[in-house]
């Protein structure tokens, strides 16, 4: 069959084979591949010589290559063993609006609504010594999962280190946000047994949804912990705190621009790429003059990036250091613009599920897990890596 690829307002139509990938993938094997351009105007995604501002040409020696795109496209609807979720189209938006720089503030973003719920990051305080679902009886949402043998979770498979599928290790689901709950699964069935946990892959536009409709049991892919959110759900004690940061392609003008301002110090017209539904997404829209490329997830705004359609991305600065790390034409620059405090997101009217997460979450922090974790997947991305420790938990009773 023919497809239309690559560019808007230019069509070119070739018979594609299919061929394997490396990279990123979906547990099926599907999945993008990060592309290495040869030169910082000229990207190229498997023979698609891609050059920025002009359209797209299919070089004639690679039929094969368009496939890259499309498949790219088929990770925005993903499932793990667990299930499957749809994506939304990611759209592409200009934010010069005449309200839009309202409320921005240095160092470019903008600040939260006021606060209505005190103290966001506080949770519910476990019980004492370590995890022990006898300790929760009161509501039983803990003897529901109990029941069922297993817990579910919500996860994000495209967000490199906290959650992605490992091509050299058979796809296997790997990340920071990843093996803390296996962390936590294990403490609340007594055992690492695979099949007491279940991921499913839930995009940042029904994520909350998800959790309150008990979809699922939990969420855990890097979520911000605040107050807009937690009017919907509940969260467990922060178990990370992050910064946002900027990403700039090289040799444009987003890449000579002062990042010490954040988003306000960039060119009117600065293409930013973000995920909706992210504290970063909200900050885009509400700069003057920049035009918001949103994607449905990291691996999307990578491929946009490769593809010319966007000059710069803002996300959490591990994220942002995990493109970095499969493209050596774009860079992480600037200082930590915010504070992001990660918790895991919990169904409202469940403090048995709470409580016991937070249990783990003590036990993690005191016997060295967390720090392990941290060293498998974070520390090579982070530059004061060496003295980090997790954040202690604060709790509101």
């Amino acid at each position: 069959m023919y497809r239309h690829a690559v560019r808007p307002h230019h069509t070119v139509r070739r018979p594609l084979r299919a061929r394997p990938f490396t990279g990123l993938r979906r547990p099926d094997g599907r999945a993008p591949r990060a592309a290495t351009a040869r030169h910082p105007q000229h990207r190229r995604i498997r023979g698609i010589r891609l050059r920025r501002g002009r359209r797209t040409t299919l070089r004639p020696t690679s039929a094969l290559s368009v496939a890259v795109v499309l498949i790219a496209l088929a990770t925005l609807v993903s499932c793990t063993s667990a299930g499957s979720t749809t994506s939304g189209t990611p759209t592409t938006s200009p934010t010069g609006r005449p309200d839009a720089g309202a409320g921005a503030t240095a160092p470019g973003f903008a600040t939260e609504p006021p606060a209505a719920c005190g103290n966001p990051t506080e949770s519910l305080r476990p019980a004492a010594g370590p995890p022990r679902a006898s300790d929760y009886r009161t509501d039983g949402s803990l003897a529901r999962v109990l029941e069922r043998g297993y817990l579910i979770v919500g996860i994000d498979q495209s967000a490199f280190p906290f959650g992605y599928a490992d091509v050299t290790d058979h796809n296997r689901l790997k990340g920071f946000d990843i093996d803390l709950v296996r962390q936590i699964t294990a403490d609340l069935f007594g055992s690492d047994d695979p099949s007491r946990l279940r991921f499913r892959v839930v995009p940042n536009n029904i994520r909350e949804q998800s959790v309150a409709n008990g979809t699922v049991d939990m969420v855990a892919k890097s979520v911000t912990v605040n107050c807009r959110r937690r009017a919907v759900v509940d969260f467990s004690s922060v178990y990370y705190e992050s910064g946002q940061r900027l990403l700039v392609v090289d040799d444009t003008p987003a890449a000579a621009a002062d990042h010490t301002k954040g988003l306000t110090g960039l060119p009117t017209g600065t293409r930013v790429c973000t995920v909706g539904g992210t504290t970063a997404a909200d900050a885009v829209h509400a700069t003057r003059g920049l035009i918001d490329v949103t994607g449905d997830n990291w691996t999307d705004c990578l491929v946009r990036i490769q593809q010319g359609q966007a000059d710069a991305a803002i996300g959490d600065d591990t994220v942002m250091a995990g493109l970095q790390a499969q493209d050596r034409f774009i860079r992480v620059v600037g200082p930590k613009l915010t504070r992001e405090p990660y918790g895991l997101e919990i169904g409202k009217g469940k403090p048995d599920l709470v409580r016991f997460v937070n249990a783990s979450l003590e036990r993690i922090r005191r016997d060295g897990t967390w720090r392990r974790l941290f060293d498998t997947y974070l520390a090579r991305y982070i530059p004061e890596s060496e003295g980090m420790t997790a954040p202690e938990a604060e709790y509101r009773d």
